[in-house]
């Protein structure tokens, strides 16, 4: 039981840190990282859609062949 105990722990502490680091500084670090944070966020979102569009042109792509392919 002290080990979950101490693993739990163990597993909040960068979560801890975290938040204190975000939330209990200088507002013009805070403003700083949440604008770094933005921009991080719409890199990872516009990749992602990059990548569902690749993946559905693919699957239409597939699609069209095998319509198109005589049996």
């Amino acid at each position: 039981m002290i080990f979950k105990i101490l693993a739990f722990i163990a597993a909040a502490i960068p979560i801890v840190l975290f938040i204190r680091a975000m939330f209990f500084r200088r507002p013009t670090r805070i403003n700083e990282r949440f604008a770094e944070f933005k921009k991080q966020a719409n890199w990872a979102v516009t990749i992602l859609l990059i990548l569902i569009a690749f993946v559905v042109v693919i699957a239409l792509i597939k699609l069209v062949w095998t319509w198109w392919t005589p049996l």
